[in-house]
């Protein structure tokens, strides 16, 4: 049987580690390492770990602070176990975790994300509520990676895989949607645990709720670019359009509207008049102009054949893109839930509202 290592980093989390360490020693199956690294902590946190050690098998590991990606990495190198599980200071494990987590990994092993309940700082009786968990099909998983992290916190995998695609990387925000994204691009399967495994914590100390988060999306983003098929290419860089608004447009290349090959219908979304436009190998034609309609400017991205409409969307005075608009592909607010990647893969059919989207057969074989 493989054996298992939780670890937590921590930073400034006294109010918080005893009930997370306390959710460790509950579990149905008990761990064989628990790994603690207080990433230069100001407060009691080290001392308040470290009381654990005779109840726990415990390793308490202090560093300067350095950032969450380097204290995830420390705990991962110092686990001297087959399996990682994750857990941050402010969370909980339900009981059954670590064996519903390793029951799933012996189903099929690769990357098992948790089943999440939400606890909400503040709210009435303080009971979690669940948190709807589902993946796309296997071969979409690294094409939907591409548009949205759909992994939360509290995954489990093999110390061997995580060390085949180079572990935890250097970055100020999205070190664990980085790391899934290896996963994907490299073939490693994503699978669910069968029932809640982990309790996530928001409250106003969250790391999470004060950095910048589109920032982190993109600078993730950037480094995979250029993985991957056309297809997964395309998606990468339509989702950085959507998070980096027409700034984007800078890097691309200029080309001119007469030389283009693009439907007429395209054409009159963004207007007649001052129509720029950009051209990239993966994405296509990028046109952006004032619209017809007289609301404002408007984007649109068409394949280099002018065959498919790939994004359109209002373009605010700032240069972001309006949500609303745009692929539903590539929404991630949380009330649509077309970026998991249930959404019909149908090719265009010459309309203007419809967009067309990777299936799982152009990502496996995208000639």
């Amino acid at each position: 049987m493989p054996t298992v290592a939780v670890i937590i980093p921590v930073r400034n989390g006294s109010d918080y580690i005893d009930q997370a360490l306390a959710s460790i020693v509950t579990q149905t199956v008990p761990v064989d390492e628990v790994v603690v690294v207080d990433d230069g902590s100001t407060d009691r946190t080290y001392e308040q770990a470290s009381r654990w050690s005779g109840i726990l098998p415990l390793r308490v590991i202090r560093t300067e602070h350095t950032g969450t990606w380097h204290a995830r990495h420390c705990a991962v190198e110092a686990a001297g176990t087959d399996l990682i599980l994750q857990l941050d200071s402010d969370d909980m494990l339900l009981p059954g975790a670590v064996a519903s987590m390793t029951q799933a990994y012996a189903r099929r092993p690769g990357l098992i994300a948790p089943r999440r309940l939400m606890l909400v700082e503040g709210e009435t009786a303080d009971i979690p509520r669940a948190i709807t968990e589902r993946l796309p099909e296997s071969g979409d998983q690294y094409a939907y990676m591409l548009v949205r992290n759909y992994i939360g916190i509290g995954c489990l995998y093999s110390k061997k895989d995580y060390k085949a695609v180079g572990g935890y990387r250097p970055g100020r925000y999205a070190e664990d949607w980085d790391l899934w994204l290896r996963f994907a691009a490299a073939g490693i399967p994503i699978s669910l645990a069968e029932e809640p495994t982990y309790v996530y914590s928001v409250h106003r100390k969250n790391a999470s709720s004060s950095v910048g988060p589109a920032q982190g999306d993109q600078e993730t983003l950037r480094r995979f670019l250029h993985v991957g098929s056309e297809a997964h290419r395309r998606t990468g860089k339509l989702a950085l359009l959507q998070r980096a608004g027409i700034e984007y447009l800078r890097e691309l290349k200029r080309a001119s509207l007469a030389d283009t090959p693009v439907d007429v219908a395209a054409v009159g979304l963004v207007g007649n008049a001052r129509i720029e436009v950009w051209r990239d190998d993966d994405l296509g034609y990028v046109l952006v102009g004032e619209a017809a309609t007289g609301d404002g400017r408007r984007l649109v991205v068409v394949s280099a054949a002018g065959t498919e409409m790939r994004l359109r969307s209002i373009v605010t005075p700032g240069g972001a893109l309006e949500e609303n608009e745009t692929d539903p592909a590539l929404r991630w607010e949380g009330r649509n839930l077309t970026w998991y990647g249930w959404l019909a893969h149908e090719a265009w059919d010459g309309s203007i509202d419809k967009v067309a989207t990777p299936s799982a057969q152009e990502l496996s074989d995208p000639d």
